[in-house]
């Protein structure tokens, strides 16, 4: 291989590093959702006082009889509460299989890319349906990336090599803009999601932790979590699961 042509494939593997950084940096993007809503899902209980006449305690009435107070730890309800787990774990799979096939993408044609963005946008939402089209489209990607990869490794090129190459280059290049904005938009979506299940489970967690309070005449329900020490007598944790897995 001639100098000129070691120097062209130095730079295409370069290239290729570039986009592989750039799918890495979609890939740190979605695994986040997991982070940030897998712990705790009802951190904000510590906050919440749930009395069963639903009025402040009077300092005389807590010192005439003692004030009774459970715990609840949140990290448990976190996995255990079986519709968010599920949930949650639904949305963990939409997100690696949304970073999947983005992969393919940068090895698209500009004809090929309206589809395969449409199809991406709609496949992370919850009631998505299976698209031959963009599982079609994925292959074709993958396909040519793999190829793109072999070329630029290739000693003693042929000119329909090199021809090649510069053509899978070229679309890199010119799809590297609006693959960012797609993964923008795709992270969004799965954040959104992410807080949409976390405001719906939480309010029914809630709901059920005040009915708990109620029943045992707790003056309150704070998180495990935010006390040096607490009776296993007080630790409603296995109750509150039960009626949400329940209901």
């Amino acid at each position: 291989m001639c100098e000129q042509e070691k120097s062209r494939a130095r730079l295409l593997a370069r290239e290729g590093v570039k986009s592989s950084r750039k799918m890495n940096a979609f890939i740190r993007i979605v695994p986040m959702i997991s982070r940030t809503f897998r712990g705790p899902l009802f951190g904000v209980m510590a906050a919440l006082a749930f009395s069963s006449a639903q009025t402040a305690i009077h300092p005389a009435v807590a010192q005439a009889q003692a004030v009774q107070v459970g715990v609840v730890d949140d990290y448990e309800l976190n996995f255990s509460f079986k519709k968010y787990a599920d949930a949650m774990t639904a949305l963990e799979k939409r997100a690696k299989d949304a970073t999947d096939k983005m992969a393919a993408r940068d090895y698209l044609t500009p004809a090929e890319l309206k589809t395969f963005d449409d199809a991406m946008l709609k496949s992370v939402a919850p009631t998505a349906a299976a698209n031959p089209a963009l599982d079609t489209l994925v292959a074709t990607g993958l396909d040519r990336s793999a190829k793109y990869h072999a070329l630029a490794g290739k000693e003693g090129r042929s000119a329909a090599d090199n021809t090649d190459l510069a053509t899978y280059q070229g679309y890199a290049t010119a799809n590297k803009a609006s693959g960012s904005a797609l993964q923008d938009q795709l992270s969004q979506l799965l954040n959104q999601q992410g807080e949409d299940t976390v405001k719906t489970y939480s309010d029914q967690v809630n709901e059920v932790i005040k009915q708990v309070a109620n029943d045992h005449k707790f003056v309150m329900i704070i998180s495990k979590k935010s006390v040096i020490y607490s009776s296993d007598t007080v630790d409603v944790t296995a109750e509150v699961v039960k009626r949400l897995n329940n209901k």
